[in-house]
Formats: structure tokens, sequence, C-alpha cells
């Protein structure tokens, strides 16, 4: 009879499996435009779960189409570090609300460079927000975020740890994204009645003036 500790461990041979090959991630980062309107497309689409999502998100995050880049791509959502640092967007940003720009590429890629070396955007309490407008909290996502990745000694998201500060902030600022516009949604079903038809008609008086 096979003991216990014998038997094959199936979480060892899943990570095994997706560590297989080295994979860096290389984003076509051409059209940036044109890849805010794909995450808005993933974003429509009824997706059954996250798991779908990041499986569509795969190719803009450099990382292919197939089985495997679609598992890497949805360990990234399940990642304590990418966890805790999107609640952190959410409540400092979001905070209920649905109606937020999105961040711009140009502007959060300068940012990053600009601040990754200074240690205070990457610690647990970073600085003070508010003043910061939505770059500036896009920055810090991805400043932290791919901090905690790094410094994570597990192999969930091996493929982001290697990459470089351009293409890590791109996986990451597309990833926040898809969630922000997710959570607005979600925010917004969640309002009163009151509280939307407030919003439609003060929305509408500001087109007006």
């Amino acid at each position: 009879m096979t003991s216990e500790s014998s038997m094959p461990n199936p979480g060892a041979k899943f990570t095994k499996w997706l560590v297989s090959a080295t994979v860096i991630p290389k984003p076509s980062m051409e059209n940036p435009e044109e890849t805010k309107n794909k995450v808005r497309q993933i974003y429509k689409k009824p997706q059954p779960h996250l798991d779908a999502a990041a499986g569509e998100l795969a190719p803009i995050f450099g990382l292919g189409d197939d089985l495997l880049a679609r598992t890497r791509a949805q360990c990234l959502f399940v990642h304590r570090g990418f966890k805790d640092t999107f609640a952190e967007f959410c409540h400092n940003y979001v905070q209920g609300r649905w109606d937020l720009p999105i961040g711009e590429w140009g502007a959060v890629h300068k940012l990053v460079h600009r601040r990754n070396k200074n240690a205070e955007w990457a610690e647990e309490v970073g600085p003070d927000h508010k003043d910061w407008d939505v770059n500036d909290f896009y920055s810090r996502f991805v400043i932290r975020a791919f901090h905690r990745i790094k410094e994570d000694k597990t192999a969930l998201v091996f493929w982001l740890k290697e990459a470089q500060l351009c293409d890590a902030a791109w996986v990451l600022m597309h990833a926040l994204m898809y969630l922000q516009l997710v959570m607005m949604r979600d925010c917004k079903e969640d309002a009163p009645m009151k509280a939307r038809i407030t919003h439609f008609i003060d929305t509408w008086r500001g087109s007006k003036d």
C-alpha cells in the first residue's frame, strides 16, 4: 500500500507545470488607446468569473493566448499582494463611486519611472494622497503591487518578478483598469435608485453648462 507521504502532490505538479517554461511578459505598447478599448470590450462582455476575464487579458499582458498563458494571468489576480494593493486603491480612490476616470498609460508610465526609486511609494503606508489624481493612484498601485510580487517567495506570479519595470507597469496598470471598471459597475448597481437619479441629473446639468 502506498503511504500518504509517497503519493504525488497535485499542488507541486501544478506549480512545476506553471513554471515549466521561463516566460517574461513582452506586451505590445504601440497603441495604448487601442489597448484601453480592448480592456473595455473585455469588461463589457458577460464573464462567468474573474478567471475567464483574466484569460482574455493574457494577450494584453504579453503572455500569449494558450492555456498556460491564461493560467498565469489568472494567478496574478489571486496574488495576496495584488489583492491587498487593489483593496487600498478602492478604499482611497474609488470610494463607492462609479463615474471616475481610468489611468492614462503615458502619464502613469512617467510617474512610475520617476517614483520607483523612492522607497515611500512601495511601503505599506504610502505618501499622502489628498491631492492625487487618477494617474497618481495608478502609479502607487503599480509600484506597491510590483514590490509585493517581487518580495514574495512563492512561484505564483514568477513570470512578473523578472519583468522590466515598463513591462510590469503595463501589465499591472491594465489589470487594474479592468478591475476598476468592474468595481465601478458594482458600485452603480449597489447604489440606491435616488443616488443614481441624482447622479444622472447632476451629470446632465453639467453637460448643459
